[in-house]
């Protein structure tokens, strides 16, 4: 018998054991369910934390740039000019009869040229147009040797310093000479 009640001791002391293992096992299951929950959570709020940390920066950053630009810009009035036309348009403008007058604008003589077409646009009834021979399409008229009896555009060559009257896009009168010769057509008329 004594075998029996041993060994009844020793089963019974397993099972205990056993019991309590499983307890264990059970408590360290929701240990490791609540940690990994746990980690869960604290990962996200960090990631959300990073994301709101890089929003408010970038907020900042912007409003700051915003702030350090507060004056409105001033509106630029848009000025059309009627009286500078490129060189194809030479004899294709709408008065029937009118000067062109050819220069450099950045040259040493535009001061001079720039009075006389002034002069000659506010004190007459005739129509003047100016032509930029420094610009890139007008380039393609300035030559060394001119031609006085060109009837359109393709034909034309002129120099620095150029009058031409035309009266019904035909070409009527050509001053390349001097400026002194423009002035005094320009200042007589």
């Amino acid at each position: 018998m004594y075998n029996f009640v041993t060994i009844t001791l020793v089963i019974e002391m397993a099972n205990r054991k056993q019991r309590r293992m499983s307890k264990e096992i059970k408590r360290d299951s929701n240990y490791e369910y609540e940690e990994g929950t746990k980690n869960i959570i604290i990962t996200l709020v960090v990631v959300l934390l990073v994301f709101g940390l890089f929003y408010l920066i970038t907020v900042l950053i912007n409003n700051g740039n915003r702030k350090l630009n507060t004056t409105d810009p001033k509106p630029e009035v848009s000025e059309i000019q009627y009286y500078e036309i490129l060189g194809d348009d030479t004899f294709t403008m709408s008065p029937d009869e009118y000067y062109v007058l050819f220069y450099d604008f950045e040259g040493p003589s535009a001061v001079y040229y720039d009075y006389m077409f002034s002069k000659y646009a506010s004190g007459s009834d005739q129509y003047i147009y100016k032509v930029d021979l420094s610009k890139g399409f007008n380039t393609k008229f300035v030559s060394e040797s001119t031609n006085e009896y060109a009837s359109e555009a393709g034909e034309l060559k002129v120099k620095d310093g150029t009058l031409i009257r035309i009266s019904y896009g035909r070409n009527v009168e050509y001053i390349d000479s001097s400026s002194t010769d423009i002035a005094n057509v320009l200042l007589e008329s």
